[in-house]
């Protein structure tokens, strides 16, 4: 058996790191892709664009892992049956469950060893490559403003520089459409050079312009009337804009402002998290419920018994106009009050819920690569088995048809749960439910020797659906 183990192991081994270390890079390129723009010729050191490589290679695990254990185990199989080695053991009397019994422990030692890394190691480096990409983005504020393209990222302005330093900080022709005021072009900013730097608490951004001109249209909100309006043109030596950081829509990196974040969190963290998110809701639909009371008061009429009978009836219009009017605006400043309390309640519920919806999907995203991992191995092992082909050729075609499926549904299960339309458990485990009796099936078919993808297999199902057609057309 010890040789038995070693020859699945090593047909196993081979394809799989190959493939594992294939498809790291190509995800990595296209991570890295995404940032190119702002890390290369923006001067920046190797070291800090190798740094944020190394962060991002955790955080592709959880697709490069599956998809190297379904093709270095469909690889294994289909080139032990095409070597009719699969047929000799076989025929030695050992079962298929035994010879891929040496491979399913392996893939669920890794399939453990994939949990403990998406608890520990994925998280720390979520943190890292957000926070570093942040103090780069920070440090460098002009990076995304590239020579002779529209800045469009600050809301309400539109920057064009043609000419940038290389410290990112020094900008030279500078031209700015603001249009804060939701009135369009309104007015323009040229200046000849300008500076970009944050304040010290990072919380604002702060573009010092020199000798420059200012075009403003007069402002009016009747569009009919502004046909004909001057504008100001003004000149000045310096003068200071400031932009609220919120509009780069980007993280501070301390710790405090990142421990809320659901993907850099382990398990225990998550669970935390979930509990104080669950206590938080609760306690701010009490606190709703007590308030609308203090505005409202309703009693029922039955618990009011015989004193409903003496009750005066009212009518606003006996009122003086004095008091109609006091109490006409009493009541209108208090359901204005109410319908803003309650829109301010429903948004912080809801951002309440969006973050645990984030929790619980992280919470079980956990498990589901661990499982994912051995389901993939009961798809791959069986079909190898049953195809009987080695190579590149059709256990790549099989295996990518399998993991966009696979890929596929996680992804539509995790959209759908982020938009409430199924729990996070059912959203995050669809794609486990979708492949698991695909696995079994195939490990039973295999186990049986069956010619699973041969037609004359399938022509007698073929002939009865083609009896069945015509009987019913007839």
């Amino acid at each position: 058996m010890k040789t038995l183990n070693r020859l699945v192991l090593k047909a196993f081994f081979t394809p799989f790191l190959g493939t594992f270390l294939t498809m790291i890079l190509i995800l990595l390129m296209q991570n890295v892709w995404k940032y190119i723009d702002d890390l290369i010729g923006k001067g920046l050191e190797w070291t800090v664009i190798l740094e944020i490589a190394f962060y991002i290679i955790p955080t592709l695990v959880p697709l490069a892992l599956p998809l190297a254990i379904l093709l270095s185990s469909l690889m294994a199989f289909g080139k032990l049956g095409e070597t009719y080695e699969l047929t000799a053991l076989k025929s030695a009397g050992i079962s298929l469950y035994k010879i891929m019994r040496p491979l399913f422990v392996t893939v669920c030692m890794i399939a453990i060893a994939a949990f403990f890394f998406s608890n520990h190691v994925i998280p720390y480096s979520n943190m890292k490559f957000k926070t570093l990409l942040y103090d780069i983005m920070n440090k460098k504020l002009a990076l995304n403003i590239r020579e002779g393209v529209f800045f469009n990222d600050i809301e309400g302005y539109s920057i064009k520089v043609n000419k940038k330093a290389n410290d990112g900080r020094d900008l030279e022709d500078v031209l700015i459409y603001d249009h804060s005021q939701r009135m369009g072009n309104t007015k323009v900013i040229k200046a000849a050079r300008g500076s970009m730097y944050s304040s010290e608490n990072n919380r604002y951004l702060y573009l010092e312009l020199f000798d420059g001109y200012s075009y403003e249209e007069m402002n009016t909100k009747d569009p009919k009337k502004r046909v004909d309006l001057p504008f100001t043109r003004s000149s000045f030596k310096k003068e200071k804009i400031r932009f609220d950081m919120a509009s780069f829509q980007l993280e501070r990196s301390d710790k405090e402002r990142y421990s809320n974040v659901a993907q850099f969190m382990n398990i225990r963290q998550l669970q935390q998290n979930e509990d104080s998110l669950t206590s938080a809701i609760n306690l701010k639909l009490n606190e709703f419920n007590e308030k609308l009371y203090t505005y409202y008061s309703f009693r029922d009429t039955v618990s009011l018994g015989n004193s409903v009978a003496n009750v005066i009836p009212f009518s606003v219009s006996d009122l003086g106009k004095s008091k109609r009017k006091r109490l006409t605006k009493s009541a209108s400043s208090l359901v204005r009050t109410s319908k803003s309390y309650i829109y301010n309640t429903k948004r912080n519920l809801n951002y309440k819920k969006k973050k645990l919806t984030k929790a619980k999907i992280e919470w079980h995203r956990k498990f589901t690569l661990s499982f994912a991992c051995v389901v993939l191995f009961l798809i791959g092992a069986p079909l190898g088995a049953i195809i009987r082909k080695g190579g590149m050729g059709m256990p790549v075609l099989i295996s990518i048809l399998f993991f966009l499926v696979y890929h596929i549904s996680s992804i539509t299960g995790e959209k759908s749960a982020y938009q409430y339309v199924v729990s996070a458990a059912e959203g995050m485990w669809i794609s486990s439910l979708i492949l698991t009796p695909l696995g079994l099936f195939f490990t039973i078919k295999a186990a049986k020797d069956s010619t699973l993808f041969e037609l004359s297999t399938h022509r007698g199902i073929i002939s009865r659906l083609q009896k069945l057609w015509e009987r019913k057309k007839s």
